[in-house]
């Protein structure tokens, strides 16, 4: 799965995101209700945790449709052998950001990233790695229908939301079916 292009260059290394798409016909608003009402309900009690910055999402019709349109485009893009296995809304409120972390856990898979409500400056979605020595950062900014797949495995953390309002995206994993 290429997740990122490397350019060479006369300054250096740049990278570019690739594996974004954009998902049109959502009912977002639904959806930012939804995720505020359940903003309490949060996927872990330990505030040192970084699942405790996620929270639960409500069964709905505008949730299915999402899930099933990024579940085409899982399986047509990557493997048809891929399973949803969890999704959670992630809501930064300004001045928030997101701890580094990844999603391994005992098996690898695909993760995505949906962007419900981005507001400019809410805070981007930021991958570091090393490459040839080097660490880089490769940022995405959010924008609302925004749809980013990426391996399970790779470090990644939000900046800070710098807006006057709240960013809101819906989360998940795909692992392979066994």
């Amino acid at each position: 799965m290429s997740v990122f292009t490397l350019n060479l260059n006369h300054d250096g290394i740049t990278i570019e995101p690739s594996n974004v798409f954009h998902i049109d016909g959502i009912n977002n608003d639904a959806l930012v209700t939804e995720a505020l009402d359940f903003e309490d309900n949060k996927l872990d009690s330990n505030p040192l945790e970084s699942r405790y910055e996620d929270s639960e999402l409500p069964d709905s019709e505008s949730l299915d449709h999402l899930i099933y349109k990024i579940d085409c485009i899982v399986k047509v893009n990557f493997s048809p052998f891929l399973k949803l296995d969890g999704h959670w809304a992630h809501i930064l409120h300004p001045q928030q950001s997101t701890m580094y972390h990844s999603h391994t856990g005992e098996r690898e898979g695909i993760s995505f990233v949906y962007y419900v409500k981005a507001p400019e400056d809410s805070g981007n979605l930021v991958f570091n790695f090393d490459v040839a020595n080097k660490n880089l950062c490769a940022s995405i900014e959010p924008e609302v229908g925004k749809l980013v797949l990426f391996p399970t495995w790779i470090p990644h953390y939000t900046s800070r939301n710098v807006s006057e309002d709240t960013r809101i995206s819906i989360s998940g994993n795909y692992y392979s079916i066994q």
